[in-house]
């Protein structure tokens, strides 16, 4: 390193002198000073505190103490939770039709089967089972015979997927009912199971054809079952 006077502009070498040898004015060269402890602290948390801003920029959204002090965080929060308990009633809905809905399809095809069987035998006999000769009618022809009967017009009268009879009742003005109880087995219950109405009136292309159900495949049955009384 040269010095040069700030004066006269004369180069004095490296050598450091506190007069100028050519126009004698005094020279006052400030040594190099270290950077004090308050300087050094004040840069390191400024690197620290641009580390901290350039850390939340890339998070994107991750919860600040700021926000806990915002309303609309605490809606936020609050519409997630119901929307994940609403997932959750229905996984466990799905869950529950998923178990019991083979069983229920099951009673709903049962009573729309012998509510068509029922249809056949009003139109061969010119009216319905009483409630004496109940479903058995679709069997066996009751006894006393009725004329006209020209079934059997179900192979077999099994119980519903709960062990229960379906339940059979002349209608006073119409139709009859034809019902299963559901699976907690109390009629009048919002589970119970009813007939399509429809079904009752299967129509009229199947008369030429008809064939009785002891003669046809065994796929028409309601349910294998008991085996279906003989007839006297």
């Amino acid at each position: 390193m040269s010095f040069r006077c700030p004066y006269c502009k004369k180069n004095l070498g490296d050598a450091l002198r506190p007069h100028c040898p050519r126009c004698g004015k005094i020279m006052v060269v400030p040594g190099m000073r270290e950077p004090n402890e308050r300087t050094t602290r004040k840069r390191k948390i400024e690197n620290l505190w641009r580390e901290c801003e350039q850390q939340k920029s890339e998070l994107h959204g991750v919860l600040t103490p700021d926000m806990l002090h915002n309303p609309t965080f605490y809606f936020v929060m609050i519409a997630v939770f119901v929307a994940v308990g609403a997932l959750l009633f229905r996984a466990t809905d799905v869950a529950v039709a998923r178990k019991t809905a083979p069983s229920v399809l099951r009673a709903m095809r049962h009573v729309d089967v012998l509510a068509e069987a029922l249809g056949r035998y009003r139109f061969h006999t010119g009216m319905f089972p009483t409630a004496e000769q109940g479903l058995m009618a679709l069997v066996q022809d009751p006894h006393p015979q009725v004329p006209k009967w020209d079934g059997p017009y179900i192979n077999q009268l099994p119980k519903d997927p709960w062990r229960t009879p379906y339940v059979y009742e002349p209608g006073t003005n119409g139709l009859p009912v034809v019902l299963s109880c559901g699976p907690d087995k109390v009629r009048g219950t919002p589970d119970d199971l009813r007939a399509d109405p429809a079904r009752f009136e299967p129509g009229t292309e199947w008369t030429n054809g008809w064939v009785k159900a002891s003669e046809r495949h065994p796929g028409i049955w309601v349910i294998p079952s008991e085996p279906a009384p003989s007839r006297p």
